[in-house]
């Protein structure tokens, strides 16, 4: 028992997140980035718990408006372009 909590308790870094999930670098960031999985920075690097892989995995993808959508590339939009020419 003492050896399973130890055990949900460690962090796994980036490439182990990848390999646990079975998902690509950039789909691993696009999971971070939504909301969907919760990843902790240590230093320069990512770690997650395996219980928020397993989390991630069972829950349900938000959906967005369209008008969020729109707006969301609509300042990306103005980003790149203000930083293109700086």
């Amino acid at each position: 028992m003492v050896m399973q909590v130890i055990q949900d308790d460690v962090l796994l870094t980036f490439k182990e997140a990848m390999s646990y999930l079975r998902v690509s670098r950039s789909t691993l960031y696009r999971l971070m980035w939504s909301g969907q999985l919760m990843g902790h920075k240590v230093g320069s690097t990512w770690r997650f718990y395996r219980d928020d892989l397993r989390a991630c995995v069972g829950s349900e993808v938000p959906m967005m408006s369209p008008s969020s959508l729109f707006s969301k590339l609509d300042n990306a939009l103005i980003f790149s372009y203000m930083y293109r020419y700086v």
